[in-house]
């Protein structure tokens, strides 16, 4: 079969790097004898005419597309057209948004979609594709497969999580060639090209908020450091990668592994410098970590904080403490040079005028060189999400629409929206609108992809004065 994968049209996302989770299922079919083409929208600029010419360019029998919440109105229209067009075509969504939402709910949003994956879908796809090829509509046990029946009720199989990672090939990487990109995941990448990997997968922490459990499950499985060298020699040596992402929710989780890969990049030098932007969990790094991290060639670090106030911390069940923050990310810049980011969320619920404050002057106090507030994303499948259903907050009809944009702020808790718009808008001016801050910025800056990263931030905070909400 001819199998059409795509990073889909979007009105609010505009940072295009190579999608590796699309790379991995590119393989996978591949693997199983179908012919495989990626179109990454964003890194093309398409428009819908430019999505339409590729299909009747590339005739495919399956179109798979990676669906984020804040895109499922343009997802719903490229399968519209899609299936205008080649009517026998068969429509795949699969991604964060079919991972987390209520399965009754994903055809109500995207009703021209015909079938979708929840979770990795590495297993289930492959296997989908075969029945299909072999004139069988028996759906039973493909992992992670969400369809309708003959009756038209949704039905949803267990999602199965990959336990032995190195079984997977390497993703496509002719497919998402990372020479094509002229930004890395952050603004911490400076040496391009730069590509994104993955060495661990899943998250078994309970913080209220996120949702990445739901892609990847509970359980943290590692590859082989053997295998992570060797798809970084190769991407050296095919692609002339420079830098590598590594875009893991828990690289830092296993400290004998994160030991042993840093002692294979010295050892070995495979001539990559690398940084974490994803995050890495502040409590398991120590100074002999830290430190040798920094001799293994990583340069920059993202740490995720969420908020100043132990109070929301301890409600959020973070795990982390506001003196654990001081005494990590200190210790981080007295012992390297590497760049430190931090994340923080401002707008959960219960939070206080006094708590954002708490968080705004955290930020300001420590030695950060980046720092991102997160107006809290209340996304299905979450705790707080269901919290917030249960007490009618929200609706199970969340507008989803500017959710991937920066002014997308909400109050859920007594501040009032239009009041929690200006704190956000404070909490940026209050960090960057500082000498320091700017030079240091200025100081790394160090391509035009940087001077867009800055310049695109700066019109959506200051155009967020005039967007609707």
């Amino acid at each position: 079969m001819r199998i059409f994968l795509t990073v889909p049209l979007s009105d609010e996302r505009f940072n295009a790097i190579p999608d590796i989770g699309l790379g991995y299922l590119a393989t996978c079919c591949r693997e199983a004898g179908h012919e495989v083409y990626i179109l990454d929208c964003l890194l093309e600029k398409s428009t819908m005419a430019d999505f339409i010419r590729c299909l009747k360019r590339y005739k495919p029998d399956v179109l798979g597309i990676k669906t984020y919440s804040c895109d499922i109105k343009r997802t719903d229209e490229m399968c519209q057209e899609a299936r205008q067009i080649l009517v026998e075509l068969i429509t795949i969504l699969g991604g964060p948004h079919p991972s987390s939402e209520i399965p009754e709910r994903i055809f109500h949003q995207i009703p021209n979609a015909q079938y979708a994956f929840a979770g990795e879908a590495e297993a289930g796809l492959p296997e989908f594709l075969a029945r299909f090829v072999n004139g069988t509509t028996d759906f039973e046990n493909i992992p992670g497969l969400i369809w309708r029946d003959d009756t038209g009720a949704v039905r949803a199989n267990s999602k199965v999580y990959t336990t032995n990672l190195d079984t997977l090939s390497f993703p496509a990487w002719d497919l998402i060639d990372p020479r094509k990109y002229n930004w890395g995941y952050s603004y911490m990448t400076t040496k391009l090209p730069a590509a994104p990997m993955v060495m661990t997968r899943g998250c078994p922490f309970r913080c209220t908020f996120c949702g990445s459990h739901l892609i990847t499950g509970r359980h943290v499985r590692k590859r082989s450091v053997d295998n992570i060298i060797n798809e970084m020699k190769m991407l050296r040596r095919d692609y002339g990668v420079q830098t590598i992402d590594i875009v893991d929710e828990n690289f830092a989780f296993d400290r004998e592994f994160l030991i042993e890969f840093c002692q294979r990049m010295i050892s070995e030098k495979p001539g990559l410098l690398w940084n974490c932007p994803y995050g890495v969990r502040l409590t398991n790094l120590d100074e002999e970590v830290i430190v040798l991290m920094e001799k293994a060639g990583c340069f920059g670090v993202s740490v995720g904080v969420e908020s100043g106030s132990d109070r929301i911390l301890k409600l959020i069940r973070k795990g982390l403490t506001r003196e654990t923050v001081v005494q990590k990310v200190q210790l981080i810049k007295r012992l390297t040079n590497m760049m430190v980011q931090g994340y923080f969320i401002i707008g959960f619920p219960g939070e206080t005028r006094n708590d954002i404050h708490d968080t705004i002057e955290l930020a300001r106090s420590l030695p950060f060189d980046l720092v991102t507030f997160c107006p809290l994303r209340v996304t299905p499948g979450t705790e707080i999400f269901t919290t917030l259903l249960a007490n009618s907050v929200i609706s199970l009809e969340l507008d989803y629409a500017g959710l991937g944009q920066h002014y997308f702020v909400r109050s859920y808790c007594d501040i009032p929206e239009q009041e929690m718009q200006k704190l956000y808008r404070r909490a940026y001016f209050r960090f960057y609108f500082r000498l320091k801050v700017v030079l240091n910025l200025m100081k790394r800056m160090s391509s035009p992809a940087h001077v867009k990263i800055i310049l695109n931030g700066l019109w959506r905070l200051i155009g967020s004065h005039h967007k609707k909400d």
